[in-house]
């Protein structure tokens, strides 16, 4: 029914957003992590929303992206999960490691999350198993990333160094800019600079 909603946010708690549009102040159900480190109060945002119909009741649930709304919606498929925890688990876990949680049936990771038990997690498992795919601009990076490691070790190689030394240097050099991104010529340079 609502694809999104974008307005100021007239107010804000840990479960959810009040987002005036055009004098209408829409109550918004939203994941912990948006009240967290995202929204603010007298900011201006827009949240994909989802719309959860019950017998005596119907919610609106808002997230930042359209992967996350998806998610939401994939984990309320899922028999005995309903949205305040889909809404649990989406705040408390990033794609990727929910993600990495599934595909490697790690329990206790999920049974970190408020909401979800020992039953639950198994049940998430077994349900979501090669449905859930990381975020593809983690993967995106991590592909450049490796690509670069390949090419700074060929390069010295190529300037004579053996193999272990040239991955010990590289990894000693990406070690010492892990906050920042780096360019070939100069991952090259720092690195020359560990051996």
């Amino acid at each position: 029914m609502y694809e999104s909603i974008k307005g100021l946010v007239s107010h804000i708690t840990p479960e959810y957003a009040v987002i005036d549009v055009g004098g209408i102040g829409y109550k918004i159900y939203i994941p912990v992590n948006l009240y967290t480190t995202i929204l603010q109060s007298g900011m201006t945002c827009q949240l994909f929303t989802a719309l959860v119909v019950r017998e005596d009741d119907m919610k609106l649930f808002g997230f930042i992206s359209r992967k996350d709304r998806e998610l939401f919606e994939l984990l309320t498929s899922i028999s005995g999960v309903g949205a305040k925890t889909s809404l649990s688990i989406i705040g408390h876990i990033s794609v990727n490691d929910l993600h990495e949680a599934i595909e490697t049936s790690n329990t206790t990771l999920l049974c970190k999350i408020p909401g979800i038990g020992k039953k639950s997690s198994e049940r998430l498992i077994v349900e979501l198993k090669g449905r859930i795919k990381p975020d593809d601009a983690i993967k995106v990076t991590k592909g450049i990333h490796h690509e670069l490691i390949s090419d700074a070790t060929l390069a010295l190689i190529r300037l004579g160094y053996n193999q272990k030394i040239a991955e010990s240097a590289i990894k000693k050099a990406m070690d010492n800019n892990s906050d920042e991104i780096i360019g070939l010529p100069r991952l090259i340079t720092n690195a020359l600079k560990k051996i």
